[in-house]
């Protein structure tokens, strides 16, 4: 092809303009939460910050991970769970039960390493109950977590109707214990807690996406009951089970950081706190039918949530406001999941 030929061409490629990389619809739902994250910072930063202290600071972020520790936690797990298009709804009166079992138990006597493990085994033996009944028995995630959860919170009232506090000394070091990052009164706390829910976030991060298990755990919600994942040789049953134990294990690990927080355990602890779990996992952009949403998502719907918190409490607001924004919050994410599954669907 001579010069002449190909010049027109190269005026021509030279003159149509550079598409923008395409954004996988899958993650629009979780930038969307994080825009929302940062407007919220930045609304808070211009209308609460004063002269001597900004909004945005060591202190803020710090109560943020200190008062939501255990639900960064829970949402780990319940991430997997939904992701299969299950729910666990028993999350909540298993971390009551195990602030029971610990407090319980030192109080006996009881070492604490043994106590830990058994409030693990707790959590374990709740999940292992409804990933049996929802795989050999058919039953429906609801109604197997909704049976463990009226099991678990009836065993806390056996157990008892008063708080009892947790006096054991190597208990108390361990929720006390804490390195201070920074100067002042603006500091980062780094507790036990913070690197219990750290680890907690990254195994599940890479369990999710870089093994085999979190391969099945996405095959599992593609709505075809497990079929396919089955038919390519996945461990479906064992993923199927294991998710619930998963989550079973990360409301055993919620109930010991609770314990720690609150330093006792009471038979009411954990009411709603499911609706907790479950709330930023859907902001996070996780689908509720399953099959589609990521780990950091839901960390990130953790932050809106707690953020929120902060902001209606420096409003002057009753607490219930809460529940109110976040109903709406979840209700725009809900709807903005349902777009972008009908137009995958589309595509």
């Amino acid at each position: 092809m001579s010069r002449v030929d190909t010049e027109p061409l190269a005026a021509s490629s030279a003159a149509r303009p550079r598409r923008l990389p395409r954004i996988d619809r899958r993650f629009l739902p979780v930038l969307g939460a994080s825009v929302v994250l940062v407007l919220m910072l930045l609304i808070g930063q211009l209308r609460y910050s004063t002269p001597h202290r900004g909004f945005i600071s060591l202190r803020l972020l710090s109560n943020l991970v200190a008062d939501n520790s255990y639900l960064l936690v829970l949402t780990v797990g319940m991430t997997f769970v939904i992701l299969t298009g299950g729910i666990d709804l028993s999350v909540g009166a298993v971390v009551a039960l195990v602030g029971l079992v610990i407090a319980v138990l030192l109080t006996a006597g009881v070492p604490l390493p043994v106590v830990l493990l058994i409030a693990l085994l707790v959590g374990a033996v709740c999940g292992t109950l409804i990933g049996i009944m929802v795989h050999y028995f058919d039953v429906q995630p609801f109604i197997a977590s909704l049976a463990v959860m009226f099991l678990a919170r009836g065993l806390c009232n056996i157990i008892s109707v008063q708080s009892l506090s947790i006096t054991d000394p190597g208990f108390g070091r361990l929720a006390s214990w804490g390195i201070k990052l920074g100067t002042g009164s603006d500091v980062f706390r780094i507790n036990a807690s913070l690197i219990i829910a750290v680890i907690v976030i990254v195994a599940g991060f890479l369990i999710l996406h870089y093994t085999r298990v979190g391969r099945t755990v996405y095959a599992l919600g593609s709505g075809d009951d497990g079929l396919a994942a089955g038919l390519m040789g996945l461990p479906v049953g064992f993923t199927r089970v294991g998710v619930y134990v998963l989550s079973g294990v990360c409301a055993g690990i919620a109930g010991i950081m609770f314990a720690l927080y609150t330093k006792s355990g009471f038979n009411l602890t954990g009411i709603g706190m499911e609706l907790d779990a479950i709330a930023p996992v859907a902001i996070g952009g996780t689908l509720l039918i399953g099959g589609s949403g990521f780990v950091l998502g839901s960390v990130v719907g953790v932050f809106v949530y707690g953020l929120l918190q902060v902001i209606i409490a420096r409003e002057g607001l009753d607490s219930w406001w809460t529940k109110v924004l976040i109903g709406v919050f979840l209700l725009i994410f809900v709807l903005l999941q349902r777009v972008v599954s009908a137009r995958r669907s589309k595509g």
